[in-house]
């Protein structure tokens, strides 16, 4: 009978595990890269406003990857948001051609946007990237900043 009622246990066990189980944490095969893009919030560059008396609204963004890549290009949007739909007030591209070596990081620093006056406006930023990886082509989904930001920045 404590048998019986041990593996009745178990094979329920094992059932409901099986039925309510998340599908894909189950049957996940992880990707064979571990590529990435990570973008900082919109802020004033403290760096420009002193070495170029410059106040701008910036956006960095750092790529990353497991494997060794070619031909990488790391763009990075900022735009305002507005009432209606949201404008695109600044993009830059760095362009890495030939090999990069795993695990290096690459940053695209230089987005930004001029501040045209101390109204308050608000910002976010969007990075994505193409590379060549494993000899094929791959891009990566766009990447939105973690907060859209409000500043006394208007453009």
């Amino acid at each position: 009978m404590k048998s019986q009622l041990i593996t009745t246990c178990t094979v329920i066990t094992l059932a409901s595990n099986l039925l309510f189980s998340d599908p894909a944490q189950a049957f996940a095969t992880p990707p064979l890269t571990r590529c990435n893009i990570e973008i900082d919030n919109p802020h004033i560059s403290e760096n420009l406003f002193r070495t170029r008396n410059l106040r701008a609204v910036k956006v960095n963004a750092r790529s990353k990857c497991n494997t060794p890549m070619r031909d990488l290009v790391l763009t990075v949007e900022i735009y305002k948001v507005g009432f209606l739909r949201d404008y695109k007030v600044a993009q830059k591209e760095i362009s890495v051609m030939g090999l990069i070596h795993a695990n290096k990081v690459i940053k695209n620093q230089k987005t930004y946007a001029k501040c045209e006056d101390m109204r308050e406006s608000k910002y976010l930023g969007i990075a994505f990237a193409s590379a060549i990886i494993n000899g094929k082509p791959s891009k990566t989904l766009k990447v939105l900043s973690e907060r859209t930001v409000l500043l006394e920045c208007g453009n």
